[in-house]
């Protein structure tokens, strides 16, 4: 039986486009540039666990 592991990159990818989004919105005032970068890495970092996990 194989046991579910927390989805901890699912969960950072989901915080950070809700940051970005709120940024966009100008409902929060956020000047990272580097957001999409990271959730690019992290959307990598998904399918690599998947495929090759």
């Amino acid at each position: 039986m194989k046991s579910k592991k927390f989805p901890i990159f699912a969960v950072i990818l989901l915080v950070l486009g809700v940051i970005w989004l709120l940024s966009e919105l100008n409902v929060l005032t956020v000047n990272i540039p580097w957001i999409p970068v990271i959730l690019i890495i992290v959307a990598i970092g998904l399918i690599a666990n998947r495929y090759l996990g």
